[in-house]
């Protein structure tokens, strides 16, 4: 979740009126930044943890805007830094707002573009992430476009232009690079084991436990393994899923604990699963002659595929992901809130007191000066995973 620096944008956003702003900056340093009144109109995309209906291990999403700009400036093929900020109508331009941006910033925009920092509140600026313009038509005085990051040419078949074999860091390492992503995953820290309740797990020696790295040797690639397939499979190996973060580093991740509480008061009365959905068991196809299982299949089993997973490597991936537990949920967010990320567990409370843990497998926003998001947790129940023969 995106941390606030700023405590008067950090109250606007929890507040139940607020103003907000898109800002599109060129990677180029060339191009005018677009801000304002300029972005008529937008729609984020499904940004997703799933591409399925069902919660998923490994998979690797793309995500992307729907934009209406006023002007004819051309964007095709062209990388941007998108950003939103929230306005303040009652605030006036003063040499100690324009202290706030950089001169390389500065330099970029026009008068009438200046006029508008006085609107920003407090200068801060919440990344949405970075972006290429994959598609864009004129329509009369503005333009349509389309904003993708850099996974969206992931599926192109995977040519290694590192040697083999090597470890699994190395193809994820050169993955990111010929897509032009920066690999934000840590190979070198290890994260120190909790249960759910939150209490410290030691060993018989009173040691402090750890997650080992899970790094693994890759002696081949699969026939037309796509570079998307390959991420999948490295992310799958770590318990994780793959995304594009705010910053636009390549990161993977699995849900946590809770990171915001959403009541009546902001969300319309979300649709829940009768039940909670729980872990009992995993299944990794290995080959069309092999598949592991660990854990009750006659439970609710996660399923996934990963030709270099090893009983060794399920091992590990079990003991961190079973029981994880969650309901099914599609809520509207009236009044949406762009720090939340895809990956995040929020908790809702209804007007009994109840609460529900509910990871965001999906995320999309509609801005049009407001901000609206609708949230929702894949999950198919028990019963819904054997009719579908999953």
């Amino acid at each position: 979740m995106y941390t606030v620096n700023n405590e008067a944008v950090a109250g606007r956003i929890e507040s139940y009126c607020r103003t907000w702003r898109m800002w599109l900056e060129c990677t180029n340093g060339i191009d005018p930044i677009i801000m304002g009144d300029e972005i008529m109109s937008a729609t984020g995309s499904v940004s997703s943890t799933s591409l399925s209906d069902d919660i998923e291990l490994g998979a690797v999403c793309a995500q992307s805007w729907n934009m209406t700009i006023y002007g004819e400036n051309e964007f095709l093929g062209k990388e941007y830094e998108l950003y939103f900020y929230l306005v303040d109508f009652e605030k006036y331009t003063t040499y100690a707002d324009l202290e706030q941006y950089t001169y390389s910033e500065l330099e970029k925009m026009t008068l009438e573009q200046i006029e508008y920092l006085g609107e920003i509140l407090s200068g801060e600026k919440i990344p949405l992430g970075k972006f290429t313009c994959v598609k864009s038509k004129k329509n009369g005085g503005s333009v349509e476009v389309t904003m993708a990051d850099k996974l969206y040419f992931s599926d192109r078949i995977y040519k290694p232009q590192i040697s083999l074999p090597a470890w699994s860091r190395e193809v994820e390492d050169d993955i990111c690079a010929q897509l032009g992503l920066v690999n934000g995953n840590d190979y070198t820290s290890s994260a120190k084991l909790r249960v759910k309740t939150n209490i410290r797990l030691y060993d018989k020696n009173h040691l402090r436990l750890k997650t080992a790295n899970f790094d693994f040797k890759i002696t081949s690639i699969p026939e037309n393994t796509t570079m998307r397939q390959m991420l999948s499979y490295i992310a799958s190996a770590q318990g994780e899923f793959g995304f594009v973060d705010r910053y636009g580093r390549y990161v993977r991740k699995w849900y946590g604990r809770p990171e915001k509480i959403l009541d009546n008061n902001t969300i319309d009365l979300p649709t829940l699963s009768e039940r909670q959905n729980v872990i009992t068991g995993i299944s990794c196809k290995v080959s069309d002659s092999l598949t592991l299982k660990l854990g009750n299949s006659t439970g609710r089993m996660l399923e996934f595929e990963n030709p270099y997973m090893t009983v060794s490597l399920l091992n590990s991936l079990w003991y961190r992901i079973k029981g994880f537990s969650w309901y099914t949920t599609e809520l509207y967010h009236r009044l949406g809130d762009h720090s939340l990320e895809v990956g995040e567990v929020v908790t809702y409370v209804n007007d009994n007191g109840n609460s529900y843990d509910i990871p965001i497998t999906n995320i999309s926003f509609t801005y049009d000066g407001g901000l609206a998001a609708d949230i929702s947790a894949a999950g198919l129940s028990v019963e819904e995973q054997i009719d579908t023969g999953a």
